[in-house]
């Protein structure tokens, strides 16, 4: 649309962002340091809490500075509360309003502080349908949100039309040390399987160990444009429920299995609905059997999305 644009982030979405626009220029910001641990994320998110609110501080000091230094217009925030401006018009996005514990006792108290922080920004941003339940259920409807706008999904994919190369693709993400465990696990199952497959590990580091064989195609990670390309040739994904993934299979039409980061009852609400929902199957890390989803696979039917893109109309509308 003809604007100038530079990222800000820190750690492994630094580097891919780097990766993916080496034209632009990009910051470094201080880094939440949030891992899972345990499979508690109460204890997860309080043992760093001190932290948290420090890179909070510490991000939006570094925010204005660059709004003073390189006089942006808008800054568009990805879950991270410190990156608002006086001086600029500050949208945040996110698909999780309403955050969700295993109890639900700190719920009300939870949401309150979020939603306290969210409407500190000008607008929120949800990448979501408006109706109820959408693809994020409670998370993203059901609240008192100022100037929120619902985009409908986005995804950087595209649908390629391409001959299947795989049978399954495990594409892994998320925080340590889950990503390794999981990794693990998959990575046992597919050797089992001994058919064509792939696993991209989802970290930027050129020193991880190579796992490839003979029926194996190991990726330390992907690009975009190679991502898409591998998806599309492949017929059945393994995954974790993250949103942004969910959003992908969605846009492309494919079948998974999903696996939630323990501790991340975000993804657990979400790999339970989706599976309620006859979309995709779901096993919790250090049960997976991918051979027995693959022959139950048929009575899901994933998600297939043919929606209207609204995220072009909303940016016009900044």
């Amino acid at each position: 649309m003809g604007h100038n644009i530079d990222f800000a982030s820190d750690g492994p979405p630094r580097e891919l962002l780097k990766l993916e626009f080496p034209e632009v220029r990009h910051h470094l910001l201080p880094s939440y340091k949030i891992t899972y641990p345990t499979k508690s994320i109460i204890l997860n998110v309080g043992r760093k809490l001190g932290s948290f609110f420090l890179a909070i501080k510490n991000e939006h000091k570094k925010v204005k500075e660059l709004v003073t230094e390189y006089k942006y217009d808008v800054i568009i925030s990805d879950n991270r509360f410190g990156c608002y401006s006086p001086q600029t018009k500050n949208i945040f996005i996110t698909h999780q309003i309403n955050i969700i514990t295993p109890t639900g006792v700190l719920d009300p108290a939870i949401r309150t502080f979020n939603y306290r922080l969210i409407n500190k920004f000008d607008q929120c941003w949800v990448p979501d349908f408006k109706e109820f339940p959408g693809l994020s259920g409670v998370l993203g409807h059901n609240h008192t949100i100022k100037n929120c706008a619902y985009l409908g999904p986005i995804s950087r994919m595209k649908k390629l039309k391409t001959v299947q190369k795989y049978k399954y693709a495990a594409i892994l993400s998320g925080p340590e040390p889950q990503r390794t465990k999981l990794e693990k696990e998959v990575y046992k199952e597919l050797l089992k399987l001994k058919v064509p497959s792939a696993l991209v590990s989802g970290v930027v580091n050129p020193s991880i160990e190579d796992l490839s064989t003979d029926k194996i195609d190991h990726f330390p990670f992907l690009t975009s444009n190679d991502l898409n390309q591998l998806i599309c040739s492949t017929e059945m994904i393994v995954c974790r429920s993250g949103y942004t993934s969910i959003m992908d299979l969605a846009k492309l039409g494919k079948k998974a299995i999903c696996i939630p980061t323990p501790g991340q009852t975000e993804q657990e609400y979400l790999a339970k609905l989706y599976e309620e929902k006859k979309f995709f199957p779901h096993y919790k890390q250090g049960t997976l059997d991918i051979q027995k989803a693959s022959k139950e696979i048929d009575g899901y039917t994933g998600i297939s999305l043919d929606s209207e893109d609204r995220l072009h109309t909303v940016l016009l509308s900044i």
